[in-house]
């Protein structure tokens, strides 16, 4: 077998994250609503959508760094709810940190940390995320020799530069590294053009939209290790 490293995305690939983010901006309206009541009422409207869209309009670099534009845009709100820079930099500190800690309690897919284990023990692994999960908030960044993120590799999924930052490190050839995540489009077709060796992890109910693009996959995390060695 060629392959010496093995690449994984995240959200949706270890864990289901919508409900997650779902529960993490409920908790972060909650205690935004009990201790800056003001911004809520900006918060409800489009005005956000609209804030947003200025912010990178001013400083596109956000699009990358998701931690920091969600808490530029508490900041925002909050001056635009009528609080002082003082309080609205706090309001933004204490709301993203709050988020943060609840978009991190994650629940991992059967399987998976049974999987890394096996894993860690043959191969390097490393982590290719557009997202801003904490692995080690989660408890499993122990298995990682790299973590790249969109923010530390200033790329998202499917930008070359995302998975090349990961190849560079790693002192391998492309075609040494199995990139393994849900979306066909960010994970697979976004490593296989790059040359690495990709697996399509199929999530409830995915389909595949590429006719032209035959690649392993697998539903289940038990039947990872048997699809990655049949197949490279």
């Amino acid at each position: 077998m060629s392959i010496k490293y093995i690449s994984f995305d995240l959200d949706d690939t270890f864990w289901d994250v919508m409900p997650t983010i779902y529960r993490a901006e409920d908790k972060t309206k909650e205690w935004i609503k009990d201790n800056f009541p003001g911004v809520t009422k900006v918060m409800d409207t489009d005005t956000v959508i609209d804030l947003r869209n200025k912010i990178l309009k001013e400083d596109p670099s956000l699009l990358v760094k998701i931690s920091e534009l969600r808490t530029r845009i508490f900041y925002e709100t909050a001056v635009m709810a009528g609080y002082s820079e003082m309080e609205s930099h706090e309001m933004s500190q204490k709301a993203f940190q709050i988020f943060i800690n609840a978009r991190n309690d994650v629940k991992l897919f059967d399987g998976v940390r049974e999987t890394l284990v096996s894993l860690s023990n043959k191969y390097s692994l490393g982590v290719i995320t557009n997202g801003n999960a904490d692995l080690k908030k989660i408890g499993i960044d122990h298995f990682f020799k790299h973590i790249f993120s969109s923010a530390n590799s200033g790329a998202h999924k499917p930008d070359p530069r995302a998975f090349e930052a990961l190849i560079n490190a790693s002192n391998l050839q492309a075609n040494e590294i199995c990139h393994v995540g849900d979306h066909p489009l960010n994970d697979v077709k976004g490593s296989l053009e790059c040359g690495m060796k990709p697996i399509w992890y199929k999530n409830d109910g995915a389909e595949w939209p590429y006719d032209d693009i035959d690649v392993p996959s697998f539903e289940k995390w038990k039947d990872f290790e048997s699809v990655l060695e049949q197949s490279y």
